[in-house]
């Protein structure tokens, strides 16, 4: 679904209004407040105190992004919204942030035929009036994924004339264990015993980092089995074949935070999930270093063989 709108206001962070009421499906979270921007005090707030710019007419813009920027949001959030726009809306300028600066941004528009150089960049503390503003909408509620959706997000990612060949030996590995020993958080601190016993079991240890978006997928297009510890690394099961395994090490439960389960679901994968401790209890899923019981990893690598 795309909302067509006219003469409405968006920010930095994706959200749309006019006057003092925001356009829900433009913000995440609105009913738990999380951003104090979002309510008619706040708009008030900003309308007088923030710079107004109004884009140029006789053309569409597009929105896609929302508050939450990184990798997972963009890819599995973001681009989803950009084929609904895609579909729609033969031409439009899409709206993207200036701090959107990654190479993954600038790659995965490529793949999806947009040149990141004709956007039209966004700043904080401005209100932009905006024409003619389209507002791709889709149904799934943050961390959940319609089957149709993803599947559709990956067909046109893997098949994009755009995807460039590997410049270099990959990986060909069908079982991937991603590191994070590269990251300043969220770290498997016995890692050196994990890899010792995942290598006995086929397993290639890399990490992301080394790795361009393009190469990611492509080392990702010929994966079987990915075991990872929670974070964005995840996100690239979308590239995996039909009837993978996903395994996700994490800190126990906190009730939040399945979305990589709920993708691996819709995407038709095996998902397994391996609670490790936190040395730090204190800390969430998202910058807690863990522990992983190695008696415990070996009896989920026992039950891959079977």
């Amino acid at each position: 679904m795309l909302k067509l709108l006219q003469n409405y206001n968006t920010l930095n962070d994706g959200s749309v209004f006019k006057r003092l009421t925001v356009v829900p499906e433009s913000v995440l979270l609105l009913g738990e407040g999380r951003i104090s921007l979002h309510n008619w005090k706040g708009l008030l707030r900003l309308r007088l105190a923030y710079k107004k710019v109004t884009l140029a007419s006789g053309k569409p813009y597009v929105v896609v992004h929302n508050s939450y920027n990184g990798y997972y949001h963009w890819l599995l959030e973001s681009l989803p919204r950009l084929l609904v726009a895609k579909a729609q809306l033969p031409a439009f300028t899409l709206l993207l942030p200036a701090t959107f600066t990654e190479a993954f941004y600038r790659d995965s528009l490529a793949l999806l035929g947009i040149d990141v150089a004709r956007a039209e960049r966004t700043h904080p503390n401005t209100v932009y009036k905006v024409p003619q503003l389209g507002l791709p909408i889709v149904p799934d509620p943050m961390g959940t994924f319609t089957p149709s959706i993803v599947a559709n997000l990956r067909k046109e990612l893997l098949a994009s004339p755009a995807l460039p060949p590997a410049g270099r030996p990959l990986p060909q590995a069908e079982r991937l264990y991603i590191s994070r020993k590269k990251a300043s958080r969220r770290k498997i601190l016995n890692e050196p015993d994990v890899e010792q016993l995942l290598t006995r079991h086929g397993f290639v240890s890399i990490c992301f980092e080394d790795y361009t978006f393009h190469e990611q997928i492509l080392i990702c297009s010929t994966c079987r089995t990915f075991m990872s510890i929670h974070g964005a690394g995840l996100s690239n099961i979308l590239f995996m074949p039909p009837a993978s395994t996903v395994i996700e090490l994490r800190k126990p439960d906190d009730n939040h935070n399945y979305f990589y389960q709920s993708l691996a679901t819709a995407l038709g994968h095996t998902y397994k999930l391996l609670y490790c401790p936190a040395p730090n209890e204190n800390q969430p899923v998202q910058d807690a270093d863990v522990v992983v019981n190695i008696d415990e990893l070996q009896a989920v690598l026992h039950d891959l063989q079977g």
